[in-house]
């Protein structure tokens, strides 16, 4: 009796080291929109940051130019750019902007970065920079925006990503 209360615990034990990884990687990560500490504008919307990331939206209320950036193909914050804000594959996106280019109209296409410390570094250097980056690696000093009225950890708020793809 007590051999078998043993190997059920350490079957227990085996099981629960198994899943909890799986688990604890499939958790909910916020992608942050984040602009310069000087602007103005504390919240935005879907529908601006589509028009923004399009090219629609060139310029800030305040008038400062805008500069977005985004992250080089497969990075998961180009990925929730093109899934939750565009509505775009990466392929009908380029399709866009090379359209754009030789229509010669609207605003300028979105600069692309390497890395989420380019990002947030361009942003901290331009005064209408827009970016997206993952929360987690924020450094102090960088300005987060509400999107559709929530900020990132909030269970309404409308950029976040599983750890899984």
């Amino acid at each position: 009796m007590l051999i078998r209360q043993r190997a059920l615990l350490l079957f227990t034990a085996i099981l629960a080291f198994a899943v909890l990884p799986a688990q604890l990687s499939a958790r909910d990560t916020s992608i942050a929109v984040i602009v310069n500490p000087q602007n103005s504008i504390n919240s935005v919307s879907l529908i601006e940051l589509r028009d923004i990331f399009l090219g629609i939206q060139v310029f800030w209320k305040d008038g400062t130019q805008v500069v977005a950036i985004v992250r080089a193909p497969t990075a998961r914050e180009r990925d929730v750019l093109l899934r939750r804000i565009l509505h775009m594959s990466e392929a009908q996106y380029q399709q866009y902007w090379r359209k754009k280019r030789q229509s010669r109209k609207g605003g300028h296409e979105p600069m692309a970065v390497v890395s989420n410390g380019m990002s947030e570094q361009m942003v901290l250097r331009e005064a209408g920079a827009i970016a997206l980056a993952p929360v987690s690696d924020l450094h102090p000093g960088i300005k987060i925006l509400r999107v559709a009225g929530h900020l990132p950890g909030s269970a309404a708020y409308p950029l976040k990503t599983s750890a899984f793809r």
